[in-house]
């Protein structure tokens, strides 16, 4: 009679996990199902499938617009590199005496640089009655002129300001990039020979 007790317990027990793995597919499949016909719902919302159509055609125009507004974003970006290469952006400063009799360190050589290492050096010398200030283009980091050490190290000081190619690979990017703009806008000619 335990046998059978023990019997009864074991299958019954069987039939409950059944029971409970089958009422949680239940459930997963009922979630789904509720999740499609939302969906479903939404695309057939109309009786002829006109919603459909719509709901398509909005996505497309919205995408394309996305991929204009993408266009444009990247031409912005462009134009700012391009503008950035051309902006004064290191800057070199060397403060010195001059000359024997004064002090202070009123003298100074200031280099200022943009993107492509094109600007100019500032330098003033300052004494006990005057103050001159001269000025030197610098083009390519180099200058055509005669430069004292204190002009010399402000010029290195402004060229070590950033990271040394820095500016080449930005220029390179956007040479890239105006490639690519023109490999896409140019048509395409195909010949075709008759004999």
């Amino acid at each position: 009679m335990l046998e059978s007790n023990t019997l009864l317990y074991v299958i019954g027990g069987i039939f409950l996990v059944l029971f409970l793995f089958l009422a949680a597919q239940i459930l997963m499949l009922r979630s789904r199902l509720n999740r499609l016909t939302k969906k479903y719902k939404y695309f057939m919302n109309g009786e002829d499938g006109g919603s459909l159509e719509l709901r398509l055609s909005t996505e497309v125009r919205e995408l394309r617009d996305m991929v204009t507004s993408s266009e444009n974003m990247l031409h912005q970006q462009e134009l700012l590199a391009t503008m950035q290469l051309q902006s004064f952006q290191k800057v070199g400063l060397v403060r010195y005496d001059a000359f024997d009799d004064t002090g202070d360190k009123l003298s100074f050589s200031l280099t200022v640089l943009d993107g492509k290492n094109n600007g100019f050096i500032l330098s003033s010398l300052a004494g006990h009655d005057t103050s001159r200030i001269y000025a030197k283009q610098i083009t390519n980091g180099q200058c055509k002129e005669a430069l004292s050490s204190e002009e010399a190290e402000s010029i290195n000081i402004a060229l070590d300001t950033l990271m040394p190619d820095m500016a080449e690979e930005a220029q390179v990017a956007v040479d890239q990039s105006r490639q690519e703009d023109l490999s896409r806008t140019q048509p395409v000619s195909h010949k075709i020979d008759v004999k």
